[in-house]
């Protein structure tokens, strides 16, 4: 009916070190078991609540009704802070005019200061970080303007997570860059040869 620890036990039967090599024993086994499974458990946890989330997102990067309703706010935004443009009628019957506006950066740095744009680009999946330099990152030949159907793609590309694929991208394109100034390198060394020949030449018979 009453217990006695195992202990007492093997300190009667092996003495005192025995039994407090025997208590280690037990200390050392049970909170390293105990620090093994929280450890898995922690881990599995971390593991399908980060699973769950990038579900969540591809969700959030496919849901065709979220991109167009976010971006009809981000346009009407526009269009309203814009001193010089506005929708005439429904949104719908001005797509052509709309696609050809272009609108200045300054405008687009007044809008990603309005509560409204800036719920729709969070919805969007459009880094926090990136906000403020929109007018810069949608202008790249800082021409001081940018057309709505390039703001449009830009904010689509912007979409999501940096990926493989966007540095494989741009490394590619500079390769090719690279390939085509090569080409016109060459040729306008050839030309200038092609033209420097018969001045040569005359400069000889003279």
């Amino acid at each position: 009916s009453g217990g006695v620890p195992i202990f007492e036990y093997v300190h009667a039967e092996y003495g005192a070190l025995a039994s407090i090599f025997y208590c280690c024993f037990v200390f050392t086994i049970t909170i390293g078991l105990f620090n093994v499974i929280s450890a898995i458990f922690v881990e599995s946890t971390m593991a399908a609540a980060t699973a769950l989330e990038s579900s969540k997102k591809r969700a959030r990067l496919a849901d065709q009704h979220l991109w167009n309703t976010r971006i009809c706010t981000l346009i009407k935004r526009l269009m309203h802070v814009s001193p010089e443009h506005s929708i005439p009628g429904r949104m719908s019957e001005s797509i052509d005019e709309i696609f050809s506006v272009a609108v200045p950066r300054s405008v687009i740095d007044l809008v990603v200061n309005d509560a409204e744009a800036i719920a729709a680009l969070n919805d969007l999946d459009i880094d926090p970080t990136d906000h403020l330099y929109l007018s810069d990152i949608l202008d790249p030949d800082n021409g001081g303007t940018v057309a709505v159907a390039e703001i449009i793609d830009g904010l689509r590309r912007l979409r999501g997570d940096p990926r493989r694929s966007d540095i494989v991208t741009v490394d590619l394109m500079i390769r090719s860059i690279q390939h085509q100034v090569g080409d016109i390198q060459a040729k306008i060394t050839a030309l200038f040869e092609d033209t420097a020949l018969p001045e040569e030449d005359g400069d000889s018979n003279s």
